[in-house]
């Protein structure tokens, strides 16, 4: 499952749980395009896969082709990732075939807004 906050015009927060088989990584993908099209400017993500298990292995091409796809209007986007070294791996290889210094990964929710530079983030209560 995955669910995508938007923060403000350019920053989103995105979390990610269990694993993240083929459809719904192309869920995600359309979903946050619609989101993203019209934006002009810079982005910036937050990518929370703190209860996220594996990738499904079909997905990290699928998830990688949108990381090549979004470098030039990426901002910076920080990956949290705590004590899963399998997805901590899966996540490092994926950020260096994407080939962007924008991109780092992290090990909690303030070092991510650090690297994104944004100092406070409110949600909406879920319903």
């Amino acid at each position: 499952m995955y669910q995508i906050e938007k923060i403000n015009d350019t920053c989103f927060y995105i979390k990610a749980t269990g694993t993240f088989p083929p459809p719904l990584a192309e869920r995600f993908i359309k979903e946050f395009g619609e989101l993203t099209k019209d934006n002009p400017n810079k982005l910036s993500m937050i990518v929370d896969v703190t209860d996220a298990i594996l990738l499904s292995i079909n997905s990290v091409d699928i998830i990688l082709d949108l990381l090549k796809r979004n470098n030039e209007k990426l901002f910076r986007s920080a990956f949290i990732i705590e004590k899963n070294p399998p997805l901590t791996e899966e996540f490092k290889y994926l950020l260096e075939h994407a080939k962007s210094p924008k991109r780092k990964i992290v090990s909690n929710f303030e070092e991510a807004k650090e690297w994104i530079g944004i100092e406070k983030i409110e949600f909406k209560p879920q319903n």
